[in-house]
């Protein structure tokens, strides 16, 4: 038996990267769960994973729920192209069944509001190890999201608390009452 490594990349962050070895017979559904773990998702999200071809141009999709009925519905209307690909169930689909080009390319879309989503390239085809519990993460750098550098140079502004309570009570008891000067738009 083998297992495929994958290599994961982001657009956000060019630091970020994942290995994920598993079984060529393990479902996309197992697939979805590792990586949900080794990128640190809530797993709250829709998810789907795209066959893509060279170009990342997509072929096929695998869906973490059916959503056939919506999918009828929007071909119905005709204005909906990207549903024009064969779609299948992520606990329905083993991944060797997919798998037709060594070094198959897929996108995996994690949340579908935020439009996230993952490069996924096969590296290697390698012998399934006995004493390995598949799928695992073998290597991982970086976060998903990179994460905003603290600036250690930065001084915060002095706050000069005397003129700052001395414009709240300037504020506070200014004659203007609020709403004065604005005319009322209805007339009892």
């Amino acid at each position: 038996m083998h297992a495929y490594r994958f290599r994961l990349l982001s657009d956000e962050n060019d630091k970020f990267m994942r290995d994920i070895d598993i079984k060529a017979t393990q479902t996309f559904k197992e697939f979805h769960d590792v990586i949900r773990e080794a990128v640190q998702l809530d797993g709250n999200e829709l998810a789907s994973f795209f066959i893509c071809d060279r170009r990342w141009n997509k072929l096929k999709e695998i869906t973490l729920i059916d959503m056939e009925d919506r999918i009828d519905e929007s071909a119905d209307d005709g204005d909906d192209e990207s549903y024009n690909i064969p779609i299948s169930v992520m606990e329905e689909s083993i991944l060797k069944d997919f798998i037709d080009d060594p070094h198959q390319r897929m996108l995996y879309e994690y949340d579908i509001l935020k439009q996230g989503s993952l490069f996924i390239e096969l590296m290697k085809v390698i012998p399934a190890d006995e004493k390995v519990v598949y799928p695992v993460c073998v290597k991982s750098e970086g976060s998903l999201i990179p994460k905003k550098g603290i600036d250690e140079d930065f001084v915060p502004p002095e706050v000069d608390e005397d003129e700052l309570l001395k414009e709240f009570e300037e504020m506070m008891n200014d004659e203007e009452t609020p709403g004065e000067g604005f005319e009322t738009f209805f007339e009892e």
